[in-house]
């Protein structure tokens, strides 16, 4: 695996500089798509599986992209990104807020921990202070 970090230079200034726009343009997009009208299909739970994967996704991308503390930046930044979608959406007349959306965004949020701490810490070390 460390081969791996190594040919994508995933600690190069440049390959960072990357990632935190990509994650910029993401979390633009995630705001989008949370403003478009719901199409209430799928299967019981389908958003809150959204809701997870998105955060997971997006605590993926936020940890290789800067060397912050997570529990002490990251972690906030994404959470207030959740709640800002709820409060954003309860302004809407097709959406609404619900904090079942946001546990489950820190679901998404707690399960990458989960994943960086059984198998990834030696590859993207976390800072801690």
């Amino acid at each position: 695996m460390q081969a791996i970090l190594a040919r994508f230079r995933l600690n190069a200034p440049r390959t960072r500089l990357i990632l935190k726009f990509l994650f910029v343009v993401l979390l633009l997009l995630g705001i989008v798509a949370a403003l478009l009208p719901s199409s209430g299909g799928g299967f019981p739970y389908a958003d809150k599986i959204m809701h997870t994967g998105a955060l997971f996704g997006f605590a993926v991308l936020l940890d290789l992209a800067t060397p912050r503390s997570f529990w002490r930046w990251k972690v906030p930044v994404l959470l207030g990104y959740g709640a800002l979608i709820e409060v954003v959406q309860s302004l809407t007349t097709w959406r609404s807020a619900s904090l079942a959306d946001l546990a489950a965004d820190a679901g998404g949020i707690l399960l990458y921990w989960v994943v960086w701490r059984l198998a990834l810490q030696r590859l993207v070390p976390h800072n801690n202070g």
